[in-house]
């Protein structure tokens, strides 16, 4: 004879296995997830890993290569620095042992408007011979309103210029790099890094720099900022030292039609060898991956400091 007891009784323990099956299927499917993700894990370290050691290998053969470098730059006998120039062309050195190949590339800076030499040793004023460029810069980008409040960033003091203004934040030193500038109310990543048909100040500016131009690398657009040269002139100054780079103001005096008044406006600013350089490695592995590196090197002949790595 059946009663309702007994059917309780069933029904309980049908839920009880129940239960056990469902904590027997969960825990499986935990296995399964844990097991899954530490694969995953396992993999993306492994990917990191392999990496981390491909990076390491690139930098240890371009360190090596670097200074093949510091040797070419002093032995380098010419009384100018040109982009141009026969000793910086690439060059390829092989490590068959590591597995890769490493070009280099040596590129004279001291290229454009130097960011963290605009003032004299005060901190606080502006050099004469930088006056109209630091103002032409900032037309080209459409920004005048914002050169003084860049000096008032930049400079030592705390006490706002004419037409300035010290707000909290602002840096009060010399910048790291010319990103920093994001930094000043009212800069534009179009300010910084130009729009089509109109420069950006990352084109123009630099901080790295001796606080001169050499005029055998400046672009047209750093060239054109310089008293006494316009657009002509700058694109003559072009095809003139791609032909044969200057190595004094006397070279450029023998440009046709060069103004008489343009060399003591250049005087101060101008140069023809660069102290700063860019140092690049193309390194290539066995299986077809490059990895681009970079250094900036700065110094005089058997004297050069590594300023800092540029690494992907």
């Amino acid at each position: 004879m059946k009663t309702g007891f007994l059917r309780i009784k069933r029904s309980f323990g049908g839920r009880r296995r129940g239960m056990v099956l469902l904590s027997v299927l969960l825990v499986s499917v935990f296995l399964v997830s844990a097991s899954t993700g530490f694969a995953i894990f396992a993999r993306r370290t492994s990917r990191r890993f392999d990496r981390e050691q491909r990076l390491f290998t690139a930098r240890m053969a371009s360190e090596i290569v670097l200074d093949a470098a510091k040797v070419i730059l002093s032995l380098h006998k010419e009384n100018y620095h040109s982009a141009a120039d026969p000793l910086f062309a690439g060059r390829t050195f092989g490590f068959p042992d590591a597995g890769v190949a490493v070009t280099m590339r040596i590129e004279p800076l001291d290229d454009k408007i130097p960011l963290n030499k605009l003032l004299l040793p005060d901190g606080k004023t502006l050099r004469r011979e930088l006056e109209e460029p630091w103002k032409a810069m900032w037309r080209a980008v459409e920004a005048e309103e914002l050169q003084t409040l860049v000096l008032d960033f930049i400079d030592k003091d705390t006490e706002p210029r004419l037409g300035g203004a010290e707000r909290p934040g602002f840096l009060n030193r010399q910048l790291l790099s010319v990103d920093e500038l994001r930094l000043v109310p009212g800069i534009t990543p179009e300010i910084i890094s130009g729009v089509l048909g109109r420069p950006g100040i990352e084109s123009m500016a630099t901080i790295w720099s001796s606080g001169k131009i050499n005029l055998n690398v400046a672009p047209v657009e750093v060239l054109v900022l310089l008293e006494g040269i316009d657009a002509r002139l700058a694109a003559e100054i072009v095809k003139v030292r791609e032909e044969r780079p200057f190595s004094s103001l006397s070279g450029l005096s023998a440009i046709p039609n060069f103004p008489s008044s343009a060399a003591p406006k250049l005087m101060n600013i101008a140069v023809f060898k660069s102290e700063w350089f860019r140092v690049s490695f193309e390194v290539l592995f066995e299986d077809g991956e490059i990895l681009d590196l970079h250094c900036i090197l700065n110094g005089k002949p058997m004297s050069w400091n590594t300023v800092r790595w540029e690494e992907p």
